[in-house]
């Protein structure tokens, strides 16, 4: 018997509602994202793309009123793409991830699930640099 489908995914999901660009075959189009994990990322765009389909993803994150991330560049293949009441949803597994694409997309994750601040220090910890947990035996 196997697992609930949850269970089975290597990478959690963060529901994350941001603007994308995505580029197919030097065509530009825009999309918003859905979730996203470690692993990919779910889009729904105006258009449809084919399963198989490489494509250019832009992803910028936005904090509060004006601010907003460095642009996270990282290409993708389209997995799945099924319709969804005008538009489509588009399944898109990250590909060629190479050591300065996966620390970017690491620090995105993270921004996501809160383990780091947008000014790019840990949210955990307390201004010496040390986690502020008081139940952490290691804390100084």
């Amino acid at each position: 018997m196997s697992a609930p489908y949850a269970v089975r995914r290597q990478h959690p999901r963060f529901n994350v509602d941001v603007q994308a660009g995505v580029t197919v075959a030097n065509n530009q189009l825009e999309a918003r994202t859905r979730d996203m994990s470690r692993a990919g990322v779910c889009l729904v765009a105006m258009q449809a793309i084919a399963p198989e389909t490489e494509i250019a993803l832009e992803l910028v994150l936005t904090f509060g009123e004006g601010g907003m991330s460095e642009p996270l560049k990282v290409m993708g293949k389209v997995a799945w793409c099924t319709a969804l009441f005008g538009a489509y949803q588009i399944g898109v597994k990250f590909v060629k991830v190479d050591d300065d694409c996966g620390r970017y997309l690491d620090m995105f994750i993270a921004f996501l699930d809160g383990t780091l601040a947008p000014s790019g220090s840990l949210a955990h910890e307390d201004d010496t640099g040390h986690g502020a947990d008081p139940d952490d035996p290691f804390a100084f």
